[in-house]
């Protein structure tokens, strides 16, 4: 018996309704390419504005470009992955590690990181030496063209950050040997006025390489401002109690204490 039009055209409302009621697959969004070199920066302006001769720019034209790159790369959190030469790890307020990125374009370009993905980098951070090679992860917080330290500069930051060690030759860099230290207290201070610092400084000596200094940002106190501290420390090697002290702003690794 052959179907009525009517339950034909029941039928077909029925399968539209189903395929109505079916989800709609999510929209695939390309995501950016990561920003590499200094170079995609620079990309994020037009060429009229010939980026490659900022250190001739007029006030507005660097105006007119620090705009851009704000919106292009800072406001959309623009995705990095950077390699650096290490300059320095410096305290200004916080931790930041920087360096200037090999460039012709007659004006300096300094990467600066300092707002890291983990809670707490300060012992990855006291790994680093100057010239050490790393790769850092994270996305795009600072991208200005400014004077910095009297000098016409490009300065370029990456937050939520995270590093890896590398070798010369782009591989990664393989972890120092650990040094285990048996600590029993660590006090940092002077004259009458110390302060307990014994769980900073045994996870500063638990990373292996690391080295760090005797003073309060490393140190994360400061019971005497304005006055030089010293920071004694406590450990036990084999059946031996021994101290170990460092003045203000003398350096402190796990081979020191175990020399």
């Amino acid at each position: 018996m052959n179907p009525t039009p009517f339950l034909l055209l029941l039928s077909f409302a029925s399968a539209c309704l189903l395929n109505a009621a079916d989800p709609i697959p999510p929209t695939k969004t390309k995501q950016p390419r990561p920003l590499r070199t200094y170079r995609d920066f620079l990309a994020a302006i037009p060429k009229e504005l010939e980026p490659e001769n900022a250190r001739n720019w007029t006030d507005a034209e660097k105006e007119v470009a620090n705009g851009l790159l704000k919106k292009k790369l800072v406001d959309a959190m623009r995705p990095a992955k950077m390699r650096l030469k290490v300059r320095g790890v410096d305290f200004w307020g916080r931790f930041v590690v920087w360096g200037d990125l090999p460039a012709d374009e007659g004006y300096h370009i300094r990467l600066f990181a300092s707002q890291w993905m983990a809670g707490d980098m300060l012992p990855k951070l006291a790994t680093l030496r100057e010239g050490d090679l790393i790769e850092l992860t994270g996305v795009c917080d600072l991208a200005k063209f400014e004077n910095l330290w009297n000098t016409k500069s490009l300065s370029l930051g990456i937050g939520g950050a995270s590093f890896i060690k590398l070798l010369p030759n782009g591989k990664p860099a393989p972890q120092p040997d650990r040094m285990p230290v048996k600590l029993v207290s660590a006090v940092y201070g002077s004259g009458t006025a110390f302060t307990e610092v014994t769980d900073r400084v045994k996870s500063l000596l638990a990373e292996p390489g690391a080295r760090f200094y005797a003073n309060p940002p490393w140190l994360g106190a400061d019971p005497t401002p304005g006055w030089n501290k010293v920071l004694i420390i406590v450990h036990e090697a084999g059946r031996e109690r021994r101290t170990f002290t460092a003045g203000e702003n003398g350096e402190v690794s796990a081979a020191l204490l175990l020399k």
